[in-house]
């Protein structure tokens, strides 16, 4: 790699004798200029942006320290060598307090300069190495913010997360929540039996149908929960102002999927509430009034009155979410964990969701994986195991069945 390296020094022997002293190039190095001082040299570096500027302390117009101070401040990147005489120590130390990286003292040595601008070197590719790892960072953190800002707000839903917590990841997220009032909906699809569509293509076209409806308005923050759920927390200035708008939205989504793609739209309804810390109890609410939409099921009695069917499925849910990529995730699995029997637990889950346990999960491996073809390269089979499929071939079986087409196919046509 090659360091672009500018001079500044008033004595013109001192100067030529330190230009014509290295071999530049063979170093690794660019000659990319000179200057007699400060002033001179000032517009040049702007223009040529050198990696490297080796500068004496005194000189007229415009002194070493005087180009340090200002090419801090507009080229922070580039690296600053000091040149000085035995009797100018004490510039030397303000400069090393400015930030200059290096000092050489008067007369220079070839040999000590190389050694000086290979130090610096050294510091510039680390310097790039980790700008570089940051800026891959970033551009992961991009790629995958959707999915981060999901679970981040699935966590506020469930009650998973502190409110601090939950503010810091906001704001990286950039998700913008505050308000004085919060009101929570959740939207469930039924689509018609008869449909002939994969059910991912009619989960689609309701998430356009949802995202339409919203359009640019920053009084609601919508996301999925499953394939088959959105949950849409509706934000207001009074408790009046926010059961308005939760009730107009409402309406107004059951009769656009009802006419665009004739299927029902099952939405509940929580309590409004001026606290971020009880938006999980508003979304408890809203499941329980969907549930309370469904025909019953017999199931057997449930000791626990404390916890009803929608508290113990948001349990479930949120479990199956945070680890679905375990093979051997199952419904007894899932049971255990919100101490129900299998049995018990199968009837209330489908009660409450509309699906059943399995077809829930792989919904929601379903979703990652097509998160996955969008946004990385990975290939299907690698997908197939990280979503908890140890058998890529059951895994192109199962995706063509869901989203209509192959893994791959997908892919291409997204």
């Amino acid at each position: 790699m090659n360091y672009k390296v500018f001079l500044v020094e008033d004595e013109i022997i001192a100067r030529e004798g330190i230009r014509d002293a290295i071999d530049w190039a063979a170093a690794g190095y660019q000659f990319c200029g000179e200057a007699s001082d400060g002033e001179i040299a000032l517009p040049i570096i702007r223009e040529r942006r050198p990696d490297i500027v080796i500068t004496d302390i005194k000189m007229p117009f415009m002194d070493g320290l005087q180009l340090c101070r200002i090419l801090k401040e507009t080229l922070p990147t580039t690296k600053i060598m000091i040149l000085s005489g035995h009797d100018e120590f004490r510039y030397a130390q303000e400069a090393i307090q400015i930030g200059v990286t290096e000092y050489l003292l008067k007369p220079i040595v070839a040999q000590d300069l190389l050694a000086a601008l290979r130090k610096i070197a050294g510091q510039i590719d680390q310097e790039r190495q980790a700008r570089e790892h940051l800026d891959a960072l970033h551009a992961q953190m991009s790629t995958h913010q959707p999915v981060l800002r999901e679970r981040c707000l699935l966590d506020l839903v469930a009650g998973s997360s502190s409110i601090t917590d939950f503010m810091e990841q906001a704001r990286s997220l950039e998700i913008d929540l505050l308000a004085p009032w919060y009101q929570v909906l959740v939207m469930h699809a039924m689509p018609p039996s008869a449909t002939v569509a994969p059910l991912y293509t009619v989960y689609q076209q309701i998430d356009a149908i949802v995202a339409a409806s919203l359009g640019e308005s920053r009084s609601v923050v919508a996301f999925k929960h499953g394939m088959e759920d959105t949950i849409l927390i509706v934000k207001g200035e009074t408790r009046v102002d926010v059961i308005q708008r939760a009730d107009g939205l409402a309406a107004a989504l059951r009769q656009r999927v009802a006419e665009q793609i004739g299927c029902r739209a099952m939405i509940g309804s929580g309590d409004p509430t001026e606290r971020l810390s009880l938006i999980s109890q508003s979304f408890s609410q809203a499941l329980a009034q969907i549930s309370s939409f469904e025909p019953p099921v017999e199931v057997e009695p449930y000791d626990h009155d404390h916890l009803h069917g929608g508290a113990i499925v948001m349990k479930a849910r949120a479990y199956i979410d945070a680890n679905y990529a375990d093979p051997a995730m199952s419904l007894s699995q899932a049971a255990a964990h919100v101490l129900l029997s299998p049995t018990y637990f199968s009837a209330v889950f489908r009660r409450e969701v509309g699906e059943t346990f399995i077809d829930y999960l792989t919904h929601v491996r379903i979703r990652k994986a097509i998160e996955l073809l969008r946004s990385t390269s990975l290939t299907a089979s690698e997908i197939a195991y990280r979503i908890g499929y140890q058998n890529p071939r059951y895994f192109y079986s199962v995706f063509r069945k869901v989203v209509g087409q192959p893994p791959n196919e997908f892919r291409r046509h997204s």
